[in-house]
């Protein structure tokens, strides 16, 4: 049994794959539950290997079941391990997975992705249980745990914020965990040598990312900017990982709008569900969902959901075509935010 706490994961998960057969991460936090996931796959397979990891859906897999188990339990010819992804996952796909989790033969690796799942979770608790499983429970950061996390990431180089530097880089990068650590990633290596980083030196490193952080990009479609999103999109698609993560990002986005959005058709002002949120939300980002909870009603949100779903359908039933997919969503998102209002 392997429950690791994220804190850990660097210094502990890492040294123990090669001992397991797979492992569960889930979060409410896309992003930072695929970033692990992308750290398990380099960890896992040479960088010549990382394209080859097969993806599956949840949904797909139930269809499957006895077919995906023996794929599993098959070694390829050369003798090379397998990399199998499956996104999507919860409690009714126990019963697809039950074997496969507790496989005890090495061989094959499967990671598993999942939203946020209860300590009663069924699945969270097989997988705990198993003994050649690990299970990686991923916790929402709120600002100040953010820049916490990226503090702890510049000391490891010895590295410190000049005034108003920290503000700039959250600024120019945005709340987006992933980003945010790929970025300051990027600043240690620009900043090597030094022990303060200016104001110069984020604007050198991560100047550019300012126009396609993904807070930007839902801002702009939300306000139906299809010149801006249009740019964005453009560079989206050059970006294979940022793309494949876009749509489910903004699917929790729009999840959180509905939620406030309901409470405030209970009678709640939207400065109200604004400032109350849990987790707190980034006080530079308050104005842009103050706007947009002003300007959509529930069923706006719900219609452009479901445009968001059925492109995630189709780049599953397409997977050749899904970067244009993603493009094509996100224009008609925002071609629906210029004529929709509350």
């Amino acid at each position: 049994m392997t429950v690791v706490k994220e804190s850990d994961f660097d210094g502990n998960l890492t040294r123990r794959l090669a001992a397991l057969n797979g492992i569960l991460i889930h979060g409410s936090d896309f992003s930072a539950v695929s970033g692990l996931a992308r750290k398990v796959i380099q960890t896992l397979l040479p960088e010549n290997e990382r394209p080859n990891v097969e993806h599956f859906d949840a949904a797909i897999l139930k269809q499957g079941e006895a077919a995906f188990r023996d794929r599993f339990a098959a070694m390829s010819l050369l003798g090379d391990r397998q990399v199998f992804m499956v996104e999507g996952v919860d409690d009714a796909s126990l019963k697809a997975l039950t074997e496969v989790i507790g496989f005890t033969r090495g061989g094959n690796f499967v990671v598993l992705l999942a939203e946020s799942l209860g300590k009663s979770s069924k699945l969270r608790l097989t997988c705990e249980a198993a003994p050649s499983f690990a299970s990686l429970a991923v916790y929402e950061e709120d600002a100040a745990a953010l820049a916490a996390r990226v503090r702890v990431v510049l000391g490891t180089s010895s590295l410190g914020w000049a005034e108003d530097a920290e503000a700039l880089f959250f600024e120019l990068v945005g709340q987006d965990r992933s980003i945010c650590m790929q970025e300051v990633g990027k600043l240690a290596l620009y900043c090597l040598g030094q022990s303060t980083i200016s104001e110069l030196d984020v604007q050198a490193s991560c100047g550019d990312t300012a126009a396609f952080g993904t807070d930007q990009l839902i801002d702009a479609m939300l306000a139906g900017e299809i010149e801006i999103v249009d740019r964005m999109a453009a560079s989206l698609a050059n970006d294979s990982a940022g793309t494949r993560g876009v749509l489910n990002l903004l699917v929790l986005h729009l999840t959180k709008l509905q939620n406030f959005r309901v409470e405030i058709d209970r009678g709640a002002s939207p400065d109200q569900v604004v400032r109350d949120a849990k987790p707190t939300i980034f006080f530079k980002r308050r104005g842009s969902i103050l706007s947009q909870l002003r300007r959509f009603n529930l069923q706006h949100l719900l219609d452009m959901q479901g445009t968001v779903a059925a492109a995630i359908f189709q780049t599953r039933k397409l997977p050749d075509l899904f970067e244009p997919i993603v493009v094509r969503a996100l224009l008609s998102i925002s071609r629906s935010a210029l004529a929709g209002s509350s």
